[in-house]
């Protein structure tokens, strides 16, 4: 089950959610200075797509409605853990969406990875403040869902099949189309100088990966960044997630110069530069929540 999880317990440190990323974007940068390639490849980005605007607003506008995303990372103790998920708390968040608590929730295994820590994760959406510092109002939920049931007996049943090991909480920066999907190809990355690599992920590569949506060999593309937990311990402050419902190669390069193209594909290459690919996981949607009418 998904709660509103730790990173609400951080209220009394909250300015906003824009300020504290904007803060991490301007330690990242002041500490950049030595690093004349990447200034170098930061100076092509602004010759090619115009000046960089701050933070993420490279690539969200002022007017366009947040998405957040919080992410638990599981780690199954018992056999049937996925399925108190699948049936007891799927319809429970499906209430949540339908009542506008949230935007949406997914139940993801993980297919190839490292499952020692987390062999299972929750993803739930909010594309509001509102949304996100709101009561979830639990027991409302699971009386409405199951009004035969215990909401104690069934929360001490889930603790028992698995242990939440951590939550972290992203906020949505780009994305492309996106359509039904079975795996969900997690990359986090690392990124000393936010500004050129949300430029680069925006404004040069998003365009690639909307070329393979097109064609069908893919199925979406979004990009985050972390905004908790944040400091020197976490190796990562990206992401990015291929959505596909097929895995294997794509033909990357072709859809690259597809999507842009005026570049050369080999300065394209070298923006890659800009951002270390810290590691890559594959998960596979086990079930979630239906979008409801507008």
């Amino acid at each position: 089950m998904t709660m509103k999880t730790a990173e609400i317990q951080h209220k009394e440190s909250w300015r906003s959610l824009s300020e504290r990323i904007q803060c991490t974007n301007n330690q990242h940068i002041a500490g950049n200075g030595g690093n004349m390639k990447q200034g170098l490849l930061t100076a092509m980005l602004v010759a090619a797509v115009g000046t960089l605007a701050p933070g993420m607003v490279v690539a969200q506008s002022d007017d366009a409605a947040p998405t957040y995303l919080a992410v638990d990372c599981m780690r199954s103790t018992a056999v049937g853990y996925e399925q108190i998920e699948r049936e007891t708390w799927q319809p429970v968040h499906q209430y949540l969406v339908e009542k506008g608590k949230r935007a949406s929730w997914r139940f993801f295994g993980v297919v190839y990875g490292d499952r020692s820590r987390c062999d299972y994760y929750t993803v739930t959406t909010y594309t509001s403040l509102e949304q996100l510092n709101s009561e979830p109002g639990w027991e409302e939920a699971f009386a409405a869902v199951h009004p035969t049931m215990s909401l104690e007996r069934m929360m001490a049943m889930t603790h028992a099949a698995r242990e939440l090991v951590s939550t972290e909480l992203w906020l949505q920066l780009d994305q492309t189309e996106l359509k039904p999907f079975r795996f969900a190809i997690v990359n986090k990355m690392y990124a000393e100088d936010p500004l050129a690599y949300e430029t680069m992920e925006s404004k040069v590569f998003k365009a690639g990966h909307q070329v393979l949506v097109d064609r069908g060999q893919r199925s979406g593309w979004a990009i985050y960044t972390l905004v908790s937990p944040i400091g020197s311990s976490i190796p990562y402050n990206y992401g990015t997630v291929d959505f596909v419902n097929e895995l294997g190669p794509v033909p990357m390069a072709e859809a690259m110069m597809e999507g842009n193209p005026d570049r050369d594909l080999d300065a394209m290459a070298e923006l890659l530069e800009l951002r270390d690919h810290v590691l890559s996981e594959t998960w596979a949607l086990i079930t979630g929540t239906e979008a409801t009418a507008d």
